[in-house]
């Protein structure tokens, strides 16, 4: 097999950043509240395997293949094979749980019942091509969803570096739709958790662990001191025992990471309690991040006005697009896109997944004005239209005499 041109990577490389800019997973919001532990690795598997799985009736299951020189991509993963990465996830290590080692834990209190499930029953990766396959128990949080789930965005959550982080992201961004869809009202939105069922569901102590901790869980107020008596004197309870610790290496750390690079804006204070002013309870204020707003703004004021640079963008466009079009057609692709070449790219990507575009130029404009992105795995919303006239002569006076 022969070394990939220059342009087989660069093709390569928008593909997968395209995939990411428009691919967001779903969970059902009792997946997303469940406690267990896992690695980091595990949990942006998890995310990307939810984005790309397909769904098996024959035995209501999930499947997803991923190749490995995606995933290379989608993690920056310089150099080298990804098969290093997948065996630490999927080899038990000591104190370490693989992807097959996930179990989750998840509570009804209205019906008072409670469940523990191993997430993933089997993964593998062979010639270069990861494999994962979901428990069907709970095929039921993860597909076909309707109601009561989250959506969240697959290029946020694969970046962050910290478990806590991703699972903070998921939980918050939870809390942040479901107050917003009740309320009906903008932020800021207040929640309040436990101190040890936050460590819980954010894996520092494992629900699983210790039958002593099953059976507190069971309860219908569980009896948090006895499960943090327990995790206390396990072997490898770790730094985060202390709230010092948890708060610097968990909280804070999340704190840093989802208000500097996600959607999502948080703060947290402390609840104590007692004679000691012991801290019981973590209250989460949450808000849609203003970053996110200000940039929005940014780029709004700052859109591509003079001549040199839409015709420098023109330029770019007819180096990747490999339909031969006329200049006229080019530049009504980029005028719908308001001359971003990010929304161009990215509507190129999706039209290679379609079969007989009959009017790729208004298919183009269509895709980028509706804001395309790909459809439940199963191919590309797609439509047809007519094709439009456009003077390239018009237009370029029209950009000159402004």
């Amino acid at each position: 097999m022969g070394r990939k041109s220059k342009q087989q990577i660069e093709d390569e490389t928008i593909a997968v950043e395209s995939f990411l800019a428009t691919q967001q997973y779903k969970k059902a919001n009792t997946l997303i509240n469940s406690k267990g532990r896992s690695t980091l690795l595990v949990q942006k598997l998890f995310a990307v395997s939810i984005a790309k799985a397909e769904f098996n009736p024959s035995d209501n299951t999930l499947e997803a293949n991923i190749y490995g020189t995606d995933l290379k991509k989608i993690f920056g993963v310089k150099g080298g094979s990804f098969y290093e990465h997948i065996k630490s996830a999927i080899e038990p290590a000591k104190n370490k749980p693989s992807i097959l080692d996930w179990r989750i834990i998840y509570s009804d209190d209205t019906t008072e019942e409670i469940e523990a499930i191993n997430v993933i029953t089997d993964a593998s990766f062979k010639n270069g091509v990861l494999n994962v396959r979901y428990n069907n128990k709970i095929t039921p949080y993860l597909s076909n969803l309707q109601s009561n789930y989250t959506v969240l965005s697959l290029a946020e959550a694969v970046q962050l570096n910290s478990v806590y982080s991703f699972r903070l992201y998921e939980i918050l961004k939870s809390e942040m739709d479901k107050q917003r869809a009740i309320t009906k009202k903008k932020g800021p939105y207040y929640v309040q958790y436990h101190l040890t069922d936050l460590k819980l569901r954010l894996g520092i102590i494992d629900s699983q662990a210790d039958p002593d901790i099953i059976k507190a869980l069971k309860k219908g107020n569980p009896d948090y001191d006895k499960i943090e008596e327990v995790a206390g004197n396990m072997e490898g309870a770790g730094k985060l025992k202390t709230f010092g610790n948890f708060k610097k290496f968990a909280l804070d750390k999340a704190k840093k990471e989802l208000n500097e690079t996600t959607s999502i804006w948080f703060d947290y204070e402390p609840v104590k309690a007692g004679r000691g002013g012991k801290v019981v309870n973590i209250r989460f204020i949450i808000d849609e991040n203003p970053r996110i707003k200000r940039k929005e703004t940014e780029r709004s004021t700052n859109k591509i006005t003079s001549v040199r640079e839409q015709l420098s963008v023109l330029d770019q466009v007819q180096d990747f697009i490999e339909e031969r079009l006329k200049i006229s057609e080019i530049k009504a692709i980029a005028e719908a896109a308001d001359y971003d070449i990010n929304k161009i790219r990215n509507a190129y990507y999706l039209s290679k997944q379609q079969k007989n575009i009959n009017n790729f130029v208004g298919w183009m404009i269509t895709a980028i004005q509706e804001d395309y992105k790909a459809a439940n795995n199963n191919g590309f919303t797609v439509g047809h239209y007519e094709q439009s006239s456009f003077n390239y002569d018009e237009m370029e006076n029209e950009l000159l005499d402004n």
